[in-house]
């Protein structure tokens, strides 16, 4: 009979064994902290107007977003005052960040996000065989109507940010604003001649 002890891989040996174990280790610290960084959250912003607007004036609102990832589809309820500012889900504009890398879009529009009327919900999705796009872009634009004087929040909710693969990224959001005031008065002086 064979005696196959002495061949026993030095891996296996008492020494070899904590070789293994540091290695091991190793390799599960890169596959944890890999995926964290590549995959690390999402931010899309609401940029509002800097300065104020005048009742009765149209504006634009452009919702930007930071750090995408092969980049699929998203989609966001959009929050303000109805009070202070006015928009419809026809308002929106989709931006050049999904289909920049060649994949195809379409839209997704409802007029009242499901159980909350009057607050639109929009979205947009990108299919093909091209990668979608990284980095930081606009999403959508929207153009708003200033209603009447006051400090409208613009605010997205629901939001959901995908890859191309359908895998929802961890997203974050940050809020922005619109100060609306009173509508200009343009005031007209007659005109007053002098006969000579």
């Amino acid at each position: 009979m064979t005696n196959i002890a002495p061949s026993l891989s030095p891996l296996l040996r008492p020494a070899g064994r904590i070789g293994l174990a540091a290695l091991l280790l190793a390799l599960c610290w890169a596959a944890i902290a890999s995926p964290s960084r590549a995959q690390s959250p999402v931010t899309v912003r609401v940029i509002g107007p800097t300065a104020a607007i005048p009742a009765g004036q149209p504006f634009v609102v452009t919702i930007a977003i930071d750090n995408a990832q092969n980049l699929g589809a998203f989609e966001f309820e959009y929050n303000y005052n109805a009070a202070v500012a006015g928009a419809t889900v026809n308002n929106f504009q989709l931006g050049s960040l999904l289909g920049s890398g060649g994949r195809n879009t379409g839209e997704l529009r409802l007029a009242s996000a499901p159980g909350r009327p009057g607050v639109p919900l929009y979205g947009a999705y990108s299919y093909g065989a091209a990668a979608g796009p990284n980095g930081n872009g606009i999403l959508a634009t929207v153009t708003m109507t200033a209603v009447a004087p006051g400090v409208s929040p613009l605010s997205l909710t629901g939001l959901k940010v995908t890859d191309v693969t359908g895998s929802e990224r961890a997203a974050t959001t940050t809020a922005g604003s619109v100060t609306v005031t009173g509508a200009t008065r343009q005031i007209y002086l007659p005109l007053l001649r002098r006969s000579h």
